[in-house]
């Protein structure tokens, strides 16, 4: 026989007299004491599982918000009625509620239930009292109406006011720790308005390398051989979860990184020097689960280089603590030649200097580096989180070069005209980077507003030291000099930024955005250029200082006009100086403090077509500010092209425009056409100055200079589509039609006004097969196509190039008013197998499968008359057919027994909102 309640019995009994009197306002609209007390008596209880594993969820956060009376305003409100966290055996249990509102409606409780790793399990729970009336109704007329019996009922009665829901399932988000197995995983590519967000944290290609081999693979983006990053043809900045870096692309380890954000037309939100060639941002992985987990690895490449790394996360309530360990040997191997020529007239008819020069250059590239993060969270209470976070990079590399060169200066044919050199050069060097942030964020109770402020240093050192002997033969092939020249290098820089930004949603239709910025970087170094036996070369030795401060501020206002139209207006305004010096030998060059103060507008208007289906119209502007070293230092690292500042350069200032039609079929297929155009006047370029002959290294010393061009271009039209065939495929591809070119008239170069149009395609397949395989295939091609406005950047630590520091042939392409880029292409494939529910997998990639990834290049060099001295061009190709294994095993554990401590107090955690009365 059941129990009954004395609460229980009460409430039957009152429910029998309310029946008959039909008395309202209850459930603290307004009724009596005694009518409250009976009514506060229903109990919701259950237990919160995984939906997958059946596991029991300790401490997961259940919270009960529902209907009050407010005396004040004489209104129902929507608040918090109860909450509380699991069990250790995931149970939870919900007393003194209230069962029925005025009239005896049935109140509609929302049953809100959170965990970490989890997402948020919504429903709509209630005390069916029709359910009970009708229960009584039926019994009284089986006992013909005889209501003398109060316990009559009672068991109905106790079925809805203590209310058993089940087993509550909670699904897991993209996370996966140990036995969990992820169902739906999220899409390779997300398309948003303002960027693009490609998930990486899957991509077996990328096990084992880099964030170059990350960024190889997204849509849009190219990596040359020397890590140089363009995005549709234009040098982005690479941030780090949202902030600049002094980490080079080849320091960011593949394996740590989650997403990868591509944003091709910044508004004022974002630093206007970091947003003309776009902006990607890595953002590495942050994990949060409750529990342990974890992941550790370790690869072997086929120069028998290592690989190692782990990953580690333990989260305990209120603190989640991260650290992540990575360690790569390194060792490249890269050929190339390049050619100098010149023999024409120039515009008056008159013949340039002659000159054919052939070099061969074998460049082995060895070392290590070695990367650390570690960090926690506090979340302080529901809205507000801290995180504090460090990192350590280190690298050693050592570069063997042998450089042989062939020179005709004579006009002549006869090989009796030629002479030639052998170099010989070794180059190691090392760095150390040291960075820590604080970042806090509060979360206000009206709805998306909220406050982020942030403080990041970087702090890094570099040494170097580099011995290079430079043999010269003549045409009989007899030694006729030897050179032994040492070049010593050391720096140290800082950067520091500190920003905050704020968000307030006005009214539904209005939205305010407001934010502030400091940078400051300071830079010093040492550069030593000595011959053995002659000793400093003057003028080629400096000490350097520099000092850059960037200070900003931006306001944004968006607008919805109507459900189908909506806009924003910004407006960024940066104020920056800088200042420093150069020593040599020979003289002090000092610039004078220079205060530049720029305003820098952005507008975005979008159009909802359909429900799925957007068209937005941005237009943004944006600057290119000259560094130091193009403004005052002389580069003498490679004897052959020696770099020189130019003091008078002026900044770049770009308008960029962009059209953007976004289609999404579902979460898995989708569509995104743009159209672009950007014009920046006063392009940065470097132009060829002079040459001459120098005694002392027996060598023809090339030397450049940076100016200003009248104006660059670049225009496009660019396709990218994600789409999915079943669950056995996903597609990624990216096609992008585009024109660039410089007008540098003012610099004596004609404009020929040749425009053609280049195209960069890139394909992405994923198959995952029966049997736990996976495999992947990256392939992207380059037409030709003119050097990039505004160069390339991103590349690795130190340079990298043919030839070290003091070799013939530079490592990347520096723009300039006349080059093009020749055509190339190239394909990387992996293929993955998972074991035991996919806690240990293997992975074997091959990258440049078909060896076809050579590098290539011509430019044609003019004097600042116009004269024209050469065409050169040059090809290179780096480690084809490279191959990696790769071996990682993931454990978690989201049982926390290590951690059990009774608290049954409510702690919903940054995922779940307090659910404040509005």
């Amino acid at each position: 026989m059941k129990r009954y309640s004395l609460a229980s019995l009460v409430v039957f009994l009152f429910f029998t007299l309310s029946v008959t009197a039909q008395m309202g306002g209850f459930g603290g609209a307004g009724g009596g004491s005694a009518m409250k007390g009976a009514l506060n008596s229903g109990h919701f209880y259950g237990k919160v599982v995984d939906s997958i594993t059946g596991q029991v969820i300790p401490f997961a956060a259940v919270q009960l918000t529902g209907p009050k009376w407010d005396s004040v305003s004489k209104t129902m409100k929507t608040v918090v009625i109860a909450g509380q966290l699991t069990g250790d055996n995931g149970e939870f249990s919900l007393e003194k509620l209230p069962v029925a509102g005025p009239m005896f409606t049935p109140i509609k409780y929302t049953l809100q239930i959170g965990s970490m790793g989890y997402n948020v399990y919504t429903s709509t729970v209630t005390f069916d009292l029709s359910q009970m009336m009708a229960k009584r109704k039926k019994m009284m007329a089986a006992q013909g109406g005889d209501n003398s019996n109060p316990m009559a009922g009672i068991e109905g009665l106790i079925d809805i006011v203590d209310k058993d829901l089940g087993n509550i399932k909670l699904s897991s988000t993209s996370h996966q720790l140990g036995t969990v197995t992820v169902s739906g995983d999220p899409p390779p590519m997300e398309i948003k308005l303002d960027k693009r967000v490609f998930d990486v944290s899957k991509s077996i290609t990328n096990a084992g390398g880099t964030a170059e081999d990350v960024l190889k693979t997204i849509p849009s983006v190219n990596v040359d051989i020397d890590g140089n990053v363009t995005l549709r043809n234009s040098s982005p900045q690479i941030y780090i979860d949202g902030m600049p870096s002094t980490l080079t692309i080849d320091q960011i380890p593949a394996d740590e990184i989650d997403k990868i954000e591509v944003i091709t037309n910044p508004s004022a939100k974002y630093d206007a020097s970091a947003g003309g060639g776009g902006i990607i941002n890595i953002i590495m992985k942050h994990n949060q689960a409750l529990g342990y987990n974890g992941m550790v690895r370790g690869g072997v490449d086929e120069y028998g280089k290592l690989t190692a790394g782990l990953d580690l996360n333990v989260r305990q309530k209120k603190i989640n603590v991260f650290a992540d360990v990575f360690y790569k040997q390194i060792k490249h191997k890269m050929y190339g030649t390049e050619t100098k020529n010149a023999d024409s007239t120039d515009k008056t008819g008159n013949p340039p200097p002659y000159l054919d020069l052939n070099q061969h250059d074998t460049n082995t590239m060895n070392g290590y580096f070695g990367f650390a993060r570690a960090g926690f969270d506090y979340f302080i209470d529901n809205r507000n989180t801290l995180t504090i976070s460090g990192t350590y990079g280190t690298g050693n590399f050592t570069s063997s070069d042998v450089l042989r060169t062939t020179t005709d200066t004579m006009h002549g044919s006869n090989p009796s005209t030629n002479s030639s050199t052998v170099e010989y050069s070794n180059s190691p060097r090392v760095f150390n980077n040291v960075g820590a942030s604080v970042l806090f964020k509060h979360l206000y109770p009206k709805d998306e507003e909220n406050f982020t402020t942030s403080i990041t240093a970087n702090e890094g050192s570099t040494t170097g030291n580099g011995t290079y002997d430079i043999l010269n033969y003549n045409a009989a092939g007899s030694e006729i000099s030897r050179i032994d020249e040492q070049q010593t290098s050391n720096g140290n820089s800082g950067y520091y930024v500190g920003k905050f930004d704020f968000t307030d949603p006005l009214s539904k239709k209005t939205k305010l955005d407001a934010g502030a910025m400091a940078t400051i970087n300071n830079v010093h170094s040492v550069s030593d250029i000595t011959l053995l036996n002659y000793g400093e070369i003057p003028g080629e030795s400096n000490t350097t200082n520099y000092n850059q401060q960037v200070y900003a501020g931006y306001v944004s206002y968006s607008h919805d006009f109507s459900a189908l139209l909506s806009a924003q207006a910004a407006v960024r305004v940066e104020q920056s100086f800088y200042s420093g010096q150069v020593a040599t030998s020979l003289d002090t060059l000092k610039l004078a403090p220079q205060s530049l103060l720029f305003f820098f507008p952005s507008a975005f208007a979008t159009y909802h077509l359909t429900e799925n289906a957007d068209l937005q119209l941005s237009y943004t502007t944006h600057i290119t500010r000259p560094n130091f070293s193009q403004l005052v230092i002389n580069n003498y690292s490679n004897s052959t092209n020696i770099q020189t500042g130019n003091p008078n350069l002026k900044p770049s200032y770009m308008h960029s425009f962009e059209l953007n039609l976004i289609k999404n079929f579902d979460k898995r297929n989708n569509i995104l056409l743009s159209a672009y155009y950007k014009i920046t006047y006063n392009i940065i370029t470097t132009q060829l100055d002079s040459f001459q002959n120098n005694p002392i290294l027996n060598q023809i010393q090339y030397f450049s200079t940076y100016e200003n061009a009248n104006y660059a271009y670049s225009e496009g039209l660019e396709l990218t589509s994600q789409n999915s065939i079943g669950s056995w495929l996903d597609i990624t591809g990216n096609i992008n039609f585009f024109e660039s070119s410089i007008n540098a008239t003012n610099l004596g170069i004609p404009d020929t006004a040749k425009k053609f149009l280049s195209y960069f395609a890139k394909l992405n397949l994923t198959f995952k097969l029966p049997k736990n395989f996976s495999l992947q295939f990256n392939g992207n091609y380059l037409s030709k196509a003119e050097v990039p406005p505004g160069g390339s950047g991103g590349g690795r630590w130190g340079g990298g190039g043919m030839g070290g520091m003091g070799g013939g042939m530079g490592g990347g392409i520096t723009p300039s008013a006349s080059g093009y880029i020749d055509p190339n292409y190239s394909l990387d494939g992996a293929i993955k197998k998972d074991f035991f529910k996919s806690k240990l997998s293997m992975t074997f990639s091959v990258k440049d499968i078909f060896g076809t990834s050579v590098q290539g290049s011509t430019m044609t060099a003019t004097n600042p008359l116009g004269v024209p001295l050469y065409t050169e061009t040059n090809s290179r190709r780096r480690d084809p057919h490279f191959f990696q294994f790769t071996l990682s095993y993931k454990f978690g554990q989201t049982d926390l027994t290590l951690f059990k401590k009774k608290n049954n107090n409510i702690d919903m955690g940054p995922d779940m909102g307090a659910g404040d009365a509005q």
